[in-house]
């Protein structure tokens, strides 16, 4: 039969302090009884035989109860204790004197010790029980019912028995207070945890409504640069070649509509939106082509430094690496307003790619450093606080890592590291290559876009490469115009449309029609799931022509 210990389920740290409570309670019963055979010993008017048979079974007991605390029977000691203790005083009380001894004083020790460890109604019960007997032995005394003393008073006794009821009522009072003092710390240090876990909370609730915000103004953002940006390539194309005037115009156009599709992203990836799946880049080359734009970006003062190393495949995505650039490159800049150096390294190794960014400029102290990426931190005086909490959130989307090394006026290093992929990197610029060769469609294509300006911008591009478009405001409208038994070589389609969005409309084409090509279109979010088939595409607004037209020729195995 199992035997229950009497602290089963007790939590740790309170078992703890009632072990070292007894402990230091049994330590001093030692000295104590230690001191109290002396004194006994010397004064000539105690009988030795009867002193040693009385501390014998003190200093036994005591050892059998040190034993009993290291087993963990704390409470079980306790009772033990107070109760073995209790009984010689009531013995000493009835036999030896009366409550003229000294020692009925212990009686206090004794239910201190109870309420210490057990708790309070067993304090009560042993007080009231001490009291009872008292009186019981007062009653007696006064009858002359009691034995005669053994001896006269003495005043080494009365000093031996005050001074142990004294230090054993100060080790408990100490040991009561330093638990008292412990448990307020844990108190305070739970409540600041509690604190700081609602402070979290809050926080996190802030950034939700940060990303839905964000997504939200992304996506009509990203329409609106989707029609800029295709007004500008018609443009463009109306020009024709050997025609300067208007170029430089829509080249400004052109790198403002890319600066601010950059910063849409770093919007949405420090939301928490930011659509698209992870493939397969190379960040040497993703690298190499940002080049060019950096001197525009960063101003013709500060210096530009490539190095490159081949074979740079990770798994991201492009949009995700240049925005980590472009905030590091800006980053970086700032840190150089008299103009400096700025330093791009990828290193590759058999597991691990790294990308080193570095600048010339004034460096951070370590109060800076370790608050870089928290959001909303920023050391200008115009500046957000996103650009390096974007940067940790993307970098950590694509299971890598980011240091940074700086010190005042010696410049910065940041440090990415990211898994090396095996295989080719599928980059955009193969998939737009795809889309300018070959002669132009004859084909019909059905879209699904529910802002106006939106739906046109991309039905004029279609029209321009030759397709027959039929153009609606949503997913209903779609399955509509399919259900008339029109034929369509590819469905083009928003994800966020009123109605029936673009991932309803995926679901219900793959059920309906499971091999009419569809590609998916969206400015703050991903598809909810793939597609079986491999007939689909999804496409980051905005879009450009070449992206559009050469998704097309992937979805319908032209590519």
């Amino acid at each position: 039969m199992k035997t229950l210990s009497l602290t089963e389920g007790m939590p740790e740290a309170e078992k703890a302090r009632k072990v070292r409570l007894l402990t230091s309670v049994l330590r001093t019963m030692v000295v104590m009884g230690a001191l109290g055979l002396v004194a006994a010993i010397v004064d000539g008017r105690n009988d030795t035989r009867v002193t040693l048979s009385f501390y014998a079974p003190v200093f036994l007991g005591i050892f059998w109860l040190s034993r009993a605390v290291r087993r963990g029977r704390v409470e079980a000691v306790a009772w033990s204790v107070s109760l073995f203790f209790w009984m010689i005083i009531a013995f000493v009380t009835l036999f030896f004197g009366g409550l003229q001894g000294e020692n009925a004083a212990c009686f206090g020790v004794c239910t201190m010790l109870v309420g210490s460890v057990v708790g309070g109604r067993a304090a009560v019960a042993l007080a009231a029980a001490s009291s009872s007997w008292c009186a019981l032995i007062a009653v007696l005394e006064t009858h002359h019912a009691l034995p005669a003393p053994l001896g006269h008073y003495s005043a080494i006794n009365s000093w031996t028995a005050i001074t142990v009821a004294l230090v054993m009522i100060s080790v408990l009072l100490r040991n009561s207070l330093d638990s008292m003092r412990e448990m307020h710390e844990q108190a305070q240090e739970s409540a600041a945890q509690r604190d700081e876990a609602l402070r979290r909370s809050i926080q996190a609730q802030k950034m939700e409504l940060v990303g839905n915000l964000a997504s939200g103004v992304a996506h009509d953002f990203n329409n609106l640069l989707s029609v800029i940006s295709s007004a500008s390539e018609s443009l463009r194309a109306e020009l024709g070649p050997g025609r300067s005037g208007g170029v430089e115009l829509l080249d400004d156009l052109d790198a403002a509509t890319s600066r601010a599709v950059l910063m849409t992203r770093q919007l949405l990836s420090f939301g928490g939106n930011q659509p698209g799946d992870l493939t397969r880049v190379d960040l040497g080359e993703t690298v190499q082509a940002f080049g060019p734009m950096l001197p525009r970006l960063i101003g013709a003062k500060i210096a530009v430094d490539l190095q490159i190393d081949p074979g740079a495949v990770v798994l991201a995505s492009r949009v995700g690496i240049e925005q980590v650039l472009l905030n590091l490159a800006v980053n970086a800049r700032d840190a150089m307003p008299k103009g400096g150096r700025l330093s791009l390294q990828v290193r590759v190794d058999e597991a691990s790619v790294r990308l080193l960014v570095s600048d010339s400029g004034v460096g951070m102290d370590a109060a800076t450093r370790a608050r870089i990426f928290a959001p909303f931190f920023s050391t200008k005086a115009t500046g957000t606080g996103l650009g390096l909490a974007t940067v940790s959130e993307t970098v950590t989307r694509f299971g890598g890592t980011i240091r940074v090394q700086s010190e005042p006026g010696q410049g910065s290093t940041f440090e990415i590291c990211l898994a090396r992929a095996h295989g080719r990197a599928a980059g955009e610029a193969q998939l737009a290559g795809e889309a300018t060769t070959g002669a132009p469609h004859a084909e019909r294509l059905l879209l699904a876009e529910d802002d106006p300006l939106v739906r046109r911008a991309t039905v004029r591009v279609l029209e321009q490469a030759g397709f027959d478009v039929v153009a609606v405001a949503n997913g209903a409208e779609a399955l509509s115009v399919l259900e008339q038994g029109q034929h369509f070589a590819c469905v083009v389609s928003d994800i966020a449309m009123p109605v029936l969005d673009g991932d309803a409309l995926a679901e219900r084409l793959g059920e309906l029609y499971p091999a009419l090509p569809l590609v998916l279109m969206s400015g703050n979010r991903a598809p909810a799931a793939e597609s079986p088939g491999g007939h689909h595409a999804f496409l980051e607004k905005p879009v450009d022509r070449a992206t559009l037209l050469g998704a097309n020729d992937r979805v319908c195995g032209r590519g």
